[in-house]
């Protein structure tokens, strides 16, 4: 009997909940892999084998707009796969997989083995980025068992790890905090770096979110320190955070324009941080990367920097 199939029965079982899968890449590896387990009947309750977009919409519930946006590979269709799968299903907790197992139909930055990962659960739905080296079927092969790994370390510790950036931005000594809206999934009210789940290379999704929430472009941020990576566990929401913090210099701090995700904006002495109520781990990320490993010259700019 597969150690890690049967292990996920058992710790399934001791916990009263139930399992489904909406699969794309894998193309029903992974329910194959469950149900070698005898008696999986008693949590797993089906799969949905969506490997077009037009199941991924109609009947998973995907939206149009957002593989239109972000491509069927992508974190954002991933979370959505699992999200609806949990809903059709009827499941506790459904797993989801969307892919490029290859040998073909890689684009611009998004090479061939790149899968996205997807998880949901009654708290939330969550995204894994891998990029799987070998053939066709060792590539799915391997995406299936990272799913089966993945929702083994959930079901033992309770928290799904969730890699993110946050990303600080600094300009003359001073660095900017955002206060989260009410629309926001999670830590609405607090304030935070610019942040944001990790769908590609932490860099360049460190400067997509640094677009995205603030305006600012490339050519206005100099990447100045990238940190070690840091874990962050809410018990609370069932998140352990894998975050990796980012230091920015702009001379356009006055360009800083939120969007939805934010309410409020201030440039504040580092030393003043404790002063406001934080994400959890964001004194923590800054130090990682704070202070400036540059100086302040005016003729800076440009996409990259010392690190």
């Amino acid at each position: 009997m597969p150690r890690l199939e049967a292990e996920i029965g058992r710790l399934l079982r001791e916990k009263g909940l139930t399992l489904g899968t909406v699969e794309s890449a894998t193309g029903g590896l992974i329910s194959h892999m469950i149900t070698n387990v005898a008696g999986s009947s008693d949590y797993y309750v089906g799969s949905v084998t969506s490997y077009s977009n037009d199941v991924k919409i109609k009947l998973v519930g995907v939206k149009a707009g957002t593989i239109a946006r972000y491509g069927a590979v992508s974190g954002d269709v991933a979370r959505q796969m699992a999200a609806g799968g949990r809903r059709v299903l009827g499941a506790d907790v459904c797993v989801a997989d969307t892919g490029i197992a290859g040998p073909g139909g890689a684009t611009p930055g998004k090479p061939v083995g790149l899968f996205y990962l997807g998880l949901a659960n009654a708290k939330g739905t969550y995204s894994r980025r891998h990029v799987f080296a070998g053939t066709r079927l060792q590539r799915k092969q391997a995406a299936a068992e990272a799913v089966i790994e993945w929702l083994r370390q959930y079901l033992l510790t309770g928290l799904v790890e969730q890699p993110v950036v946050s990303c600080f931005l600094e300009s003359g000594g001073r660095v900017l905090i955002l206060r989260r809206s009410g629309r926001v999934g999670t830590y609405q009210g607090k304030w935070a770096a610019v942040s944001g789940y990790l769908d590609g290379e932490p860099e360049e999704q460190a400067f997509t979110e640094i677009e995205d929430e603030t305006g600012l472009h490339g050519r206005r941020l100099l990447l100045v320190r990238k940190g070690e990576a840091l874990t962050v566990d809410d018990a609370a929401i069932g998140i352990r955070w894998l975050v990796h913090p980012f230091l920015f210099h702009t001379d356009k701090p006055r360009r800083v324009r939120t969007d939805w995700e934010s309410v409020e904006a201030l440039w504040i002495d580092p030393s003043e941080i404790a002063q406001y109520d934080t994400v959890p781990g964001l004194r923590e990320a800054l130090a990682l990367v704070w202070p400036p490993a540059v100086t302040r010259a005016g003729d800076r700019g440009g996409r990259s920097g010392t690190a």
